[in-house]
C-alpha cells in the first residue's frame, strides 16, 4: 500500500503507544508493558515499564512523559487503546470522556490514528522495535525498580543522545536546541490520576486487591 510520509513542526505532535513485553521479572505473574512516548519532530524519547495499562497507570505515565519533555505538544497521537478510543469508526471516533477530560487540562488535542494504518504512529512504533532490539535482548532484571533504572539509564545515556538513523542527527540535541522552545508550559491543574476499585469483604475478613488479599 503506498502511502505519503508525514512530517512534524516542532512541538506540533507526541505520539503515544503500548508495548507488551510479556512475563519478564521473576516471581511476579503479571505481564510488562512498555509506555512510550516520542516527539514526532525530534524523535526525542520516554520510556517507562509498567505492571498495567489501566486508565490510572497510562494517567501517572503521561503526567511523567510530560514532565520529562517538560512541556506540552499541540496535539498527541494515539493508537487506538480503549484508555483513549472507546470506538473508531470512517465516520465518527468516540474517544474516552475521562482522557479528554485529562487532555483539557493539559492543554491538548487528541488525535486517533486510522485502523490499519501503520504510517500513522511510525514514530512511535520504530522506537518500541528499538526498545526490543537494542534495550530488552540479553538483560536481566530483579523487580520493577531494576527494569525502569536499566531503561532510565540506557534512554538517556544511549537512545536519546545516539545519531539517529533516519534523521542523521542526536534526539536530545535536537530537542534542546530547536523543539523545546516551541512546546506549551504544562498547566498547574492538578487532575486525579488515581484508579477507584471496588472490592468485598470475605467472611474471613480480607479483601481481594490485585491478586492478593488483605485482611
Amino acid at each position: 500500500e503506498a502511502f505519503l510520509t508525514l512530517d512534524f513542526a516542532p512541538g506540533a505532535a507526541f505520539q503515544i503507544d503500548w508495548a507488551d513485553f510479556g512475563f519478564a521479572l521473576p516471581g511476579c505473574p503479571r505481564r510488562v508493558s512498555a509506555f512510550v512516548m516520542v516527539s514526532c519532530y525530534s524523535r526525542y524519547l520516554y520510556l517507562e515499564f509498567t505492571l498495567s495499562q489501566a486508565m490510572g497507570t497510562f494517567l501517572r505515565c503521561m503526567e511523567r512523559g510530560l514532565q520529562f519533555f517538560d512541556g506540552v505538544a499541540a496535539a498527541d497521537i494515539f493508537d487506538n487503546m480503549k484508555t483513549v478510543v472507546v470506538s473508531h469508526a470512517p465516520h465518527a471516533t468516540v474517544f474516552n470522556r475521562r482522557f479528554l477530560e485529562y487532555a483539557k487540562a493539559r492543554g491538548f488535542a487528541v488525535v486517533a490514528c486510522n485502523v490499519r494504518k501503520g504510517n500513522e504512529k511510525g514514530r512511535v512504533e520504530r522506537p518500541i522495535g528499538f526498545v526490543r532490539v537494542r534495550f530488552w535482548p540479553g538483560r536481566r532484571f530483579t523487580d520493577l525498580l531494576d527494569l525502569n533504572s536499566q531503561a532510565l539509564r540506557w534512554r538517556d545515556d544511549f537512545a536519546n543522545h545516539r545519531v539517529h538513523e533516519e534523521t542523521g542527527k542526536v534526539p536530545a540535541l535536537v530537542f534542546r536546541h530547536e523543539e523545546h522552545r516551541h512546546l506549551k508550559p504544562i498547566p498547574a491543574t492538578s487532575f486525579d490520576v488515581d484508579d477507584v476499585e471496588t472490592s468485598g469483604v470475605t467472611k474471613s475478613f480480607r479483601v481481594t486487591f490485585d491478586r492478593n488479599r488483605y485482611s
